[in-house]
């Protein structure tokens, strides 16, 4: 029975199922990707500048029609405004969720090493035996118990001297199985030489005990990144967002984002209420105005007023390049979406998802159907989670 559920589950008819049931998935679950839809729907209520009620539906039958499913990025990536006049190619070249996560994802990539993407302590382990630059590992909690880089058993009391003594201003404690920045444990060095978040919680062995019950940690110093990207934002970690595809052993940039913190949060997510903004892969210049999913528009920080037109990325060149050749060196995965700090010293890799999430990137760089070269809907239908 099982086998048959199986077969069902991933053949055309079982992902008809699923899309009818796509607007219903579990608003708690970490992974939703309709999770900003009533708030686009409560700005589409409120919204004084629509099109007209039969341009907005036609608008809304022709995605369906060429995608076969629902297009709620219709409302999440306010399409439906008067001053978004698009094209009828224009307006099928934004991929629907439910196309991009079931059918275009799945049939590229398989997920049989998903934990190398998904556990920060694999990939850290990982990427350190390829030579991927990342943020410096200072213990792992795993199990309850510490450990050092190297994986050898750590007391808690040694852990405490240690970073008594360590130099960083900023560390980390990141949760191993976690996304979108939730979870994550930020201390700042004190007058005194120990560590405090911003709640005035002190990093102490109660401290490691409380959170090392339930879930793994790994916990890493804080990367000083170029001071032309701390201009922008500096309270955060502005990362890179570039998505990578690594096809017949050819990687290229398929395309890129600047995510920027806002609010004085220190950390940089969209999700978090963070901005983003699209960068022209070609040239490292990001566009005149930062976006949020809660469609805002900014042509400088809410908090800086930092001005964004005409910002080139520092050492573009190097971090494409750095993307490209690290995606190369784990040729499991089509498709991986890289968050990458640039420092003085070159990119650094913060983190890296096999899943990445593509309202963000097309609410800045517009649709992606063809930059991801998806010619022919029908066929993902018809395939469902057939590999290439």
């Amino acid at each position: 029975m099982s086998t048959i559920l199986k077969k069902l589950k991933t053949s055309e008819t079982g992902m008809k199922i699923r899309e009818k049931i796509f607007p219903y998935y579990d608003p708690n679950h970490a992974f939703n990707p309709l999770k900003n839809l009533p708030d686009s729907m409560k700005r589409y209520d409120t919204c004084e500048e629509r099109k007209n009620l039969s341009q907005i539906r036609f608008e809304i039958a022709l995605c369906k029609k060429y995608w076969k499913c629902y297009p709620f990025h219709y409302f999440m990536y306010d399409l439906y405004r008067e001053d978004t006049p698009l094209s009828e190619e224009a307006l099928i070249n934004y991929i629907p969720e439910f196309f991009w996560y079931y059918l275009y994802l799945p049939h590229h990539s398989s997920y049989t090493f998903w934990m190398i993407t998904d556990n920060k302590i694999i990939t850290d382990l990982f990427f350190r035996s390829l030579h991927i630059p990342q943020p410096e590992t200072l213990y792992r909690i795993m199990n309850g118990r510490i450990y050092s880089p190297e994986m050898l058993p750590v007391p808690a009391d040694q852990l405490l001297r240690e970073l008594d003594r360590e130099k960083t201003q900023k560390i980390f404690v990141k949760p191993a199985e976690s996304g979108q920045g939730k979870g994550i444990h930020i201390f700042h060095k004190g007058d005194d030489g120990r560590y405090y978040s911003p709640d005035n919680t002190r990093f102490t062995n109660e401290f490691l005990n409380t959170i090392g019950k339930n879930r793994d940690y790994i916990i890493q110093k804080g990367v000083t990144q170029h001071p032309d990207i701390s201009s922008i934002y500096p309270v955060s970690i502005n990362t890179v967002r570039i998505i990578t595809e690594n096809k017949d052993g050819n990687t290229r940039a398929v395309c890129s984002m600047l995510r920027i913190g806002r609010g004085y949060h220190e950390i940089d997510n969209a999700s978090a209420g963070g901005i983003f903004v699209k960068i022209d892969t070609g040239s490292g210049i990001i566009e005149d105005v930062a976006l949020s999913y809660d469609g805002e528009r900014f042509a400088d920080h809410p908090d800086t007023h930092f001005v964004f037109q005409n910002f080139r990325i520092p050492c573009w060149e190097k971090i494409v390049n750095f993307a490209r050749e690290s995606a190369g060196k784990i040729p499991f995965f089509t498709h991986l979406a890289w968050d990458i700090a640039v420092t003085e010293n070159g990119p650094v890799a913060i983190e890296i998802n096999l899943s990445p999430g593509i309202s963000g990137l097309q609410i800045s760089c517009g649709g992606l159907r063809e930059v991801f070269g998806i010619t022919d809907p029908d066929y993902y239908w018809k395939n469902p989670g057939k590999r290439l």
